[in-house]
């Protein structure tokens, strides 16, 4: 048991020399390590550096996990199967192909059932349950230290909600009733498809569902424009459909759970594995709407209550409240972009740095534990959407996705939360829109130019070179100037004016 946990942290530093180091002899020992360490890990160490190793691009890390967890032999596949069918796995599967694909709590293989059909057999890895049990009860007894001390993080609430998520995870049959009632959400979304489950033939560690082939996001990524442009609307689509509408979430966003075809006037999304999924009720789905539409149109909306309404603990953001507004502004900004969204630039970890700097820990201390998965579905959203290159308008798709929603949304009552400090209430009205440039030459000639309000933290990549040397010449601190205004919270200002011989410069948010 501990060396399993030790496991998990080895794996984790591991994975961050390959993803972050310069040297390519240093790297090849990392990557070589992390097989090792995989080829003796299963469960939550191999989920951990999955985990860890999402969107990295690095062709190292993506090798090192396909090719290191090992699969069961043969003989231990037959006794698996035997126990779940009465002694005898042949009274169900007429053919089994013995190559298997292994992942961190089983694996998938390929099979004809006596009747016929052609099927995926995912069989559970024998022991796993009470070796994942063990990993999580030893994580469990771990000290507070760290950002988890520090920033007031119930570590032990996190355990507990992983130990019920693979509890859950672990159970094959409630995974094949999740995978049942999410084929029947998804029904209305096309160019999804969800492997249908063979009910009958499911047992506790035996899920038998449909064989659905296509290609894998890395193959998928080199298809032409068109093709990848098409399968990432559909992605996107089915995303903003489960999430607002069914409340219902595929949360596991490795990219072997994914498969694409593109085929003469067919493309589609092939989505597997359903042991993780992520629940939100229906006030709660309205209350991530009612903040996006908030952010849209500047209103006069407390961050602080829809916060709690998600079930944030408030006392924890006292202290963030001023940024509040600029931090969701940067969380939801994809699903508010009238133009087709570029992924590269959203850049979300560094940009919550700039405005919040350490105590963005505050925030992540506050979410509930379940926020967690929502998240991870965020972030592997964006990520493979930022591999295939697809670059969609969020907020048209939104509009069609949800747009009918929007009258029970605005009618939600969401109060302002009285400040604890007798301070005034933050609203998102307080978000300044656009950075204004104004420019006039001694000639009389005059250049106005009207921007995005995100727009100030790259001020030197917008401003023409002649106006910048002026400001640079005024002694003007453009860092400085942009710490000032990422600490107001993006508030409407007047950012500097600039006058001499050659120009008169002004620059403000409003």
């Amino acid at each position: 048991m501990l060396r399993q946990v030790i496991n998990i942290f080895r794996i984790g530093k591991t994975v961050g020399t390959i993803r972050f180091s310069t040297e390519a002899d240093k790297k090849k020992r990392a990557r070589k390590f992390l097989m090792e360490l995989l080829g003796s890990s299963r469960g939550v160490s191999t989920k951990v550096g999955q985990f860890l190793s999402l969107g990295n691009g690095d062709s190292d890390l993506t090798d090192a996990f396909k090719e290191s967890v090992p699969p069961m032999s043969r003989e231990e596949v037959v006794q698996v199967l035997n126990q779940n069918y009465a002694g005898d796995y042949r009274t169900v599967f007429k053919k089994l192909d013995w190559q298997a694909r292994a992942a961190s709590l089983g694996q998938v293989h390929r099979a004809v059932l006596t009747t016929g059909e052609k099927v995926a057999v995912k069989v559970r890895y024998a022991g796993i349950d009470g070796c994942v049990e063990d990993e999580l009860k030893l994580l469990g007894w771990l000290p507070n230290m760290g950002p988890v001390r520090k920033w007031g993080m119930d570590f032990g609430d996190y355990v507990e909600e992983f130990r019920v998520h693979f509890k859950e995870e672990l159970d094959y049959r409630l995974e094949a009733d999740r995978q049942l009632r999410y084929e029947s959400c998804a029904r209305a979304i096309p160019g999804i498809v969800v492997p249908h489950v063979y009910k009958e033939q499911c047992r506790d560690g035996v899920l038998v569902q449909s064989w659905e082939e296509g290609m894998s996001l890395e193959n998928a990524c080199s298809l032409n424009e068109e093709q990848r442009q098409g399968l990432g609307k559909i992605f996107l689509t089915h995303y903003l459909h489960m999430l607002f509408r069914e409340g219902l979430l595929h949360s596991d966003p490795n990219p072997d759970n994914f498969a694409f075809v593109a085929k003469k006037n067919r493309l589609q999304v092939i989505l597997y594995d359903f042991g993780s999924l992520f629940e939100i009720g229906p006030t709660q789905r309205l209350i991530l709407l009612r903040i996006i539409l908030a952010l849209r149109y500047r209103e006069a909306l407390d961050p602080m209550a829809c916060l709690a309404g998600l079930g944030f603990d408030t006392a924890k953001l006292n202290d963030l409240k001023p940024q509040l507004p600029a931090l969701l502004e940067v969380l939801f900004e994809p699903f508010n972009e009238d133009a087709p969204v570029d992924l590269a630039d959203w850049d979300l970890n560094r940009r919550w740095d700039e405005i919040a700097g350490e105590l963005k820990w505050w925030f992540r201390s506050a979410a509930p534990p379940s926020a967690l998965f929502l998240m991870r579905s965020l972030h592997g959203l964006a990520t493979h959407l930022r591999s295939l290159d697809a670059r969609l308008s969020w907020r048209w798709i939104l509009d069609e996705v949800a747009g009918d929603l929007y009258r029970e949304v605005r009618e939600l009552s969401i109060p302002a939360l009285v400040p604890a400090n007798g301070s005034g209430a933050v609203t998102f009205s307080g978000l300044s829109r656009y950075l204004k440039v104004h420019v006039e030459k001694g000639n009389g000639n005059r250049v106005s130019l009207t921007m995005p309000a995100r727009v100030v933290d790259s001020l030197e990549e917008v401003i023409d070179p002649p106006v910048l040397e002026s400001i640079k010449k005024n002694e003007i601190d453009l860092d400085e100037v942009k710490a000032k205004v990422q600490k107001s919270g993006y508030a409407p200002q007047t950012l500097f004016e600039v006058q001499d011989p050659e120009r008169m410069v002004q620059v403000w948010l409003e």
